[in-house]
């Protein structure tokens, strides 16, 4: 590492006299003893990366020395009379012998610092073509390691793209129209696989015990929906056909008055869900560090609210006026949608530094069924209590 010092001196800038090159580490961490006599102020350090050899950078530093000695006290001399003619130069009577005052005095810098400019100008030269030659080489070894990681992710992007093809091939039709999860539905097994789906799946049983667990899982989730939009169904029914009793008019914080009954839901002791992980076998290469999460609903407490169909409402919020305040309105949901937002389907890798989301997957495709069809259970059933609570505490 290289200390690049310049004065701030316009006569000794332009006539390329006002940088020099010190190696602090090989003088033992101390900048030129020389410096001291002048003022911060005039003065610019700044560092560059620069290498060389132990003797070479003595013999740099050595001429820099014998160079600031001569450019200090030069210096130092044509800014005294800088300061002095200064005023002058804004009168009109003293403008001419001013100008010609500093005209004189950077004449007299200059002579006195050719000899020592022309002996150190080699030194500078070499000093700034090494540090030229080695920026480029480590911008280029930068290039290639960016191509490098470029070629990387290329082929990790190429692996996961042959993995979701595998994945795919349960839904791609096979001889016949049918596709595997189709036929899996059914309950049926062909009694040959084609030749391109044995090459593409690998081992043909493992993948066929797949897709029969991600139709158990898919099967759970819908009979979870039914049960949840069932329970919705029947304490409409219940509600209507008490005359709807303890109705209430809420006014949250939306300006909007809404008329119901506020649902209170339990959710705690839920089946762990062990699926918020990398699925089995697929390939990471191309995603940054991240967490993979569920898209699961599961509300403290909802609106139920009567009309032609009974639905849902809850306060929701977003940040207006560049998040000067807050807009809070009631959003609705039908029962069915409701239903589906408890039980969760997809599975998404979100990047930590931008929360971007690279990756989406079925989550029937790799949640495990002991794991997933008790979770889609317990959900559907305490959704159901909790609707039913609203008819028991209603009646009460």
């Amino acid at each position: 590492m290289a200390l690049k010092i310049s004065w701030l001196n316009r006569t000794a800038a332009r006539a390329g006299l006002a940088v020099a090159y010190w190696f602090p580490e090989e003088a033992g961490g101390t900048e030129p003893p020389v410096l001291d006599g002048l003022g911060t102020s005039r003065l610019s350090r700044t560092g560059v990366r620069v290498d060389g050899d132990p003797r070479e950078l003595a013999a740099w530093n050595a001429a820099a020395l014998v160079y600031l000695r001569e450019l200090l006290p030069a210096v130092e001399e044509l800014e005294r009379v800088e300061d002095r003619v200064r005023p002058w130069r804004r009168r009109l009577v003293g403008r001419r012998w001013a100008q010609a005052a500093y005209g004189r005095a950077e004449e007299a810098f200059l002579d006195r610092m050719g000899p020592a400019a022309a002996a150190y100008r080699p030194v500078r030269e070499a000093v700034e073509r090494r540090i030229a030659e080695q920026e480029a080489q480590r911008a280029e070894a930068g290039r290639r390691a960016y191509r490098e990681q470029q070629r990387r992710l290329e082929e990790a992007r190429a692996r996961f793209e042959e993995w979701e093809w595998r994945q795919a091939a349960a839904d791609r039709p096979l001889p016949g129209g049918s596709t595997p999860r189709e036929l899996a539905v059914r309950g049926e097994t062909p009694p040959a696989w084609p030749a391109e789906l044995r090459e593409t799946v690998g081992d043909v049983d493992a993948w066929w015990r797949r897709v029969h667990a991600s139709v158990r899982n898919g099967r759970a989730r819908e009979e979870a929906v039914r049960t949840v939009v069932e329970a919705i169904t029947a304490a409409g029914a219940a509600l209507e056909a008490a005359g709807r009793p303890g109705i209430s008019a809420v006014k949250d914080r939306p300006h909007e008055t809404r008329h119901g009954w506020w649902v209170h839901f339990d959710w705690s002791g839920l089946p762990e869900p062990t699926w918020l992980r990398t699925p089995p076998g697929m390939p990471t290469g191309h995603l940054y560090a991240g967490q993979w999460r569920d898209n699961d609903f599961h509300p403290a407490r909802m609106l139920l609210v009567p009309g032609p169909a009974y639905g849902l409402s809850l306060v929701s919020s977003e940040s207006v006026a560049n998040g000067m305040a807050t807009l809070y309105k009631w959003r609705d949901w039908e029962s069915d949608r409701f239903a589906r937002a408890l039980v969760p389907d997809r599975l998404a890798h979100h990047t930590s530094h931008t929360s971007e989301v690279a990756v989406r997957l079925p989550l029937a495709d790799h949640a495990d069924p002991a794991v997933y069809v008790p979770y889609a259970e317990t959900v559907a059933r305490r959704a159901a209590e909790a609707f039913r609570a609203v008819v028991t505490d209603a009646a009460g």
